[in-house]
Order: structure tokens, then C-alpha cells, then sequence
């Protein structure tokens, strides 16, 4: 199906019922389907052709939905740029695809750099008042333009073992299977209200939930930021019965003084991806919120969904990330592509409709990814006699920090630019509430504080992939190929004991922003 007409069916099923809520502010299907086909033609007008790139630099907000569906209605495949991006991470990636539009969250504006700004013909402010004057005058009918299901639509940014965001190009039709599975395995109705947590730039949050919710005609309660207090009172306020959280969010709620059972007593589904939930967070949730359902699953920007662990296999199979979701062939398997023994540990490779159709301007990256129609995601896992399958660790060194992907390239290019950086190599290593963090073990050439390191990174990278810690040494370890053994620099670190000529000066990085 081409995604625009997800927004139409619901439209035509429930013109007036309430779409999305965002503050004080209520759009009905009609209208936001409407929105939807103004903004098609907006782009139409702006000489946008089917497969030209488009980008977005929002924040979650209803203007984000109308970019999304109007943007399948002209054609256009559309770059979701983090907002929470550094400026020259934001102008990179605007180089790199050099979209037509660009329409920037207020908010955001102030990282575009004269030089951003100059390459981009058109820039549209997505604030309310602004976006609805652009689109002013437009036809709330569709536009006379055919899209194929199987063409590109959209562009989320992931890492890569180059050491830079690699730009998954998705197809109408893989995003379609996944909304669709993601709305029949968590169970998500036209009764339901749907709160819409994570951030709409992230595959999960817009192509995988958020379409998942209009798909099924449910209401979204769409939230700016995430905060357990806010998120509780809109509970209660809109009676949300089904919402899509990262793990650290989960423990954020249950830890939050604000958090209250009766409050919640409208929630009847838990949906958790992005990173694994450990046993105990999955116990911490049933314990304290019986009557909720936790439903988590596992997948990639790449992919959509892959595996399913269902409410009922919470109590017996946590620790999992379940069986493959109905439609998803999976295989676990050695470096040959030959399936590993049923308790042996392989890489998660899988086939389908669902599958990306390669990364944006990276053929040597595509090609790494695909093997004879396969997907090889870097993940590695053993499935039991059962088919439940649990996740190892990564055959790359991605670090995944509440729910986002760190590359460990990227930070040491960052920390590289330092004068005083003589030698540097960056690893994950587990931490209570975000998963993972980074960390970085650094050789100075010269004096320097570890949190003008950490300032120096912020200064060039999205705040969230400032190392948590830097942790000076005297040199790196690298065996005979040159290549550095994080093994046994994570190992060293986590026993607190120095090793492979680490000294003992650490600094821990301020709190998270």
C-alpha cells in the first residue's frame, strides 16, 4: 500500500473522531488527511518529482504526520534528521542528500548554518501557525499522481561500520508491512488511545508505532519531550490505553515520584523496543502494573519488526526477544550463511518485504548488508529448541544508549580533532539506565581536562553521544593486524582495575541532556 492512503482509509472510516492530540491542540482524521493532501501539493508546486528527497528537521508535533503522509502523496522520499543533531552533523547530512524542502521545527532553526541554508530551494517553517499559512490555498483533494507501492519514500539515518550515519532508504510498502504488523502484534485497535513517546525522526517512532496507531484508527497523544510526569497525567487526562517506550523510559517511569497505578489504570499495553529489557525490568513492570501487558519486540531501521515476545511469555521466556513475527523468515547463522545448531550463536540474518532497499549513496555499504536477498544485521543471537531467540551482543561495534545507536568512529573522529588527543578508541560498556554508554580511553599529547573533552564532543556531536567517561591511559592496545581489542579495555574498565597501561584518572560527564 502507498503510506499516504493509511491516513486516507482512516479518514474515510471516521472523518470527525479525533487523529492526534498535542497539547491543547485536537485534529480530526478529516482534517489532518486534508493537511495531508495540502502539503502533496505544496510540494508539487516546489517542482518535487517522485523519488526526490525532501527533509525534515522536527521534533514530535502534528505537523510531522502531515509531512510524512503528504510527502507519500507527491512521491517524494523523505530525510528525517534528528533534530537533537549537532550543526554539523545536521549540514552534513543536508550535503549528502540535498533535498528539494526542508521544513525545520522552530526549535531547531538555530542549527542550520548559513551554509545548510544556502543549498536548500525551499524551507518551510513547521511551527502551527507558519505551516498552515504555507500551505494556505493548496487543495484539500489528493493529487492527481500515482505512486508505486515498491518505490522509496523515506530515509532514517543508523550507523555504519564506516564510522559515519548511514541513510536506510525504505520503501511504501516495507513500511506498510511493518505498521501493519506492529499494530497486530501489540494488539492496537480504533478503540485505543496511543500515546506517541519516542521521537518521530527514529524509525520506531513515526513508520513503526505512530503509523501503526493511524493504521488502526486509534487516537495519538503525541508528547515533545519525554517526561514521566507529563506522561502520567495525560494518562489519566486522555484515558491512554497503549503506549511504545525504550527501556530506559520504562525504569524512568517506574522510578518517577509521579508514578501512580491508579493513575495508569487505563493502560492496557506496554509496547518496549530499541534495546533489550532485562528480566528484571520486565518483572519490575508486571509487579507494579499487573494489569498491563508488556510487549516487546526487536528489530532494525532497517527491518521494521523482527521478533515478537508476547505478554503471556513475559513470566517464562524474559531474557528473549521472542519468535519471529508472523511474515519475517529468519535464519541464525555462521560467517558462511550456514544455519548454526539450535543453542548456537550466529549472526540474525532475514528476508522479506519488510527488508530496506539499501543505503542512500552507499553501494559498498549495501552490499555488505545484503547477501543473496538476505539482510545481514550485525546482531548476534542463539534461538532455543522452541524458537525464542536471545540476543548476544553485536558483530559491530554499534553502542545502543537508550535506544540510540552510537557509533564508536564517530566519537573518536570528534575526539581526534583535539590537539591534545595524541591517541584515542571508544567502546560501550553497560550501564543501569541507559543500556549502554559510551566510553572513551584517551593518550594525551598534552595536558588537557577530561570535561573539555566531553565539552569538545558536545560541541560536534548530538549530546547524546558524549562519552559518559574518559579514561586517560598511557597507550592503546592494538594487536598485530592494528586493530584495537575493546574486549580487553571494556573488561579493565569494568573491573576498575588498570590494564594494558591504563592509569587511573577518570572523569564522568555531566547529566544527560
Amino acid at each position: 500500500m502507498q503510506l499516504g492512503r493509511i491516513l486516507e482509509r482512516a479518514a474515510r472510516r471516521s472523518p470527525g473522531k479525533t487523529a492526534v492530540i498535542f497539547g491543547r491542540r485536537r485534529l480530526s482524521f478529516g482534517e489532518y488527511d486534508r493537511r495531508a493532501n495540502r502539503f502533496a501539493h505544496r510540494l508539487i508546486a516546489a517542482g518535487v518529482e517522485p523519488g526526490d528527497r525532501i527533509a525534515s528537521l522536527l521534533f514530535n508535533r502534528p505537523e510531522y504526520g502531515i509531512v510524512h503522509f503528504g510527502n507519500a502523496r507527491a512521491g517524494g522520499v523523505l530525510v528525517h534528521i534528528p533534530p537533537l543533531h549537532a550543526p554539523a552533523e545536521i549540514e552534513e547530512i543536508l550535503k549528502r542528500t540535498r533535498p528539494r524542502v526542508l521544513v525545520v521545527d522552530p526549535e531547531a532553526e538555530a542549527k542550520l548554518t548559513p551554509e545548510a541554508r544556502a543549498g536548500i530551494p525551499v524551507l518551510l517553517d513547521g511551527g502551527e501557525e507558519a505551516f498552515a499559512a504555507a500551505l494556505r490555498g493548496f487543495p484539500e483533494t489528493p493529487p492527481d499522481r500515482t505512486v508505486d507501492p515498491r518505490a522509496p519514500v523515506a530515509m532514517t539515518f543508523t550507523g555504519g561500520t564506516t564510522g559515519g550515519p548511514k541513510g536506510a532508504v525504505v520503501s511504501h510498502r516495507a513500511r506498510y508491512v511493518s505498521a501493519r504488523s506492529t499494530a497486530r502484534e501489540h494488539q492496537v485497535t480504533a478503540s485505543d488511545v496511543v500515546a506517541v513517546v519516542t521521537p518521530m525522526f527514529h524509525a520506531v517512532g513515526l513508520m513503526i508505532w505512530y503509523q501503526a496507531s493511524i493504521l488502526a484508527g486509534a487516537t495519538a497523544v503525541l508528547f515533545r519531550r519525554w517526561d514521566p510526569a507529563a506522561f502520567v497525567a495525560a494518562t489519566e487526562r486522555h484515558r491512554i490505553s497503549s503506549v511504545f517506550l525504550v527501556p530506559v523510559q520504562v525504569r524512568d517511569l517506574l522510578r518517577s515520584r509521579a508514578f501512580d497505578r491508579e493513575r495508569l489504570a487505563s493502560l492496557r499495553n506496554l509496547g518496549v523496543g530499541g534495546a533489550p529489557s532485562s528480566p528484571a525490568l520486565i518483572a519490575a513492570w508486571s509487579a507494579a502494573m499487573p494489569h498491563c501487558g508488556y510487549t516487546d519486540h526487536y528489530g532494525q531501521s532497517e527491518t521494521g519488526p523482527l521478533t515478537i515476545l508476547r505478554p503471556r511469555d513475559t513470566a517464562t521466556r524474559a531474557g528473549t526477544v521472542g519468535r519471529p513475527a508472523p511474515g519475517v523468515e529468519l535464519r541464525i547463522v555462521d560467517a558462511n550463511g550456514d544455519p548454526v545448531p539450535v543453542g548456537g550463536t550466529g549472526e540474525i540474518v532475514a528476508r522479506g518485504p519488510f527488508l530496506m532497499e539499501g543505503y542512500f549513496g552507499d553501494e559498498k555499504e549495501t552490499a555488505r548488508y545484503f547477501r543473496d536477498g538476505w539482510g545481514w544485521t550485525g546482531d548476534l543471537a542463539r534461538a532455543d529448541d522452541d524458537g525464542y531467540i536471545t540476543l548476544m551482543g553485536r558483530s559491530r561495534e554499534l553502542i545502543n544508549s537508550g535506544g540510540f545507536n552510537i557509533f564508536p568512529a564517530e566519537l573518536e573522529t570528534a575526539l581526534g580533532t583535539h590537539p591534545a588527543v595524541d591517541d584515542c578508541a571508544v567502546g560501550g560498556v553497560p550501564d543501569e539506565r541507559w543500556g549502554e554508554a559510551p566510553v572513551a580511553w584517551v593518550v594525551r599529547s598534552a595536558d588537557v581536562a577530561a570535561e573539555e573533552l566531553i565539552a569538545h564532543c558536545a560541541a560536534r556531536l548530538a549530546r547524546y553521544k558524549r562519552p559518559r567517561e574518559i579514561v586517560f591511559v598511557d597507550r592503546i592496545p592494538r594487536t598485530p593486524a592494528g586493530k584495537i581489542p575493546k574486549d580487553r579495555l571494556r573488561a579493565a574498565y569494568l573491573g576498575r582495575k588498570p590494564d594494558h597501561g591504563e592509569s587511573s584518572h577518570r572523569a564522568v560527564s555531566g547529566p544527560r541532556s
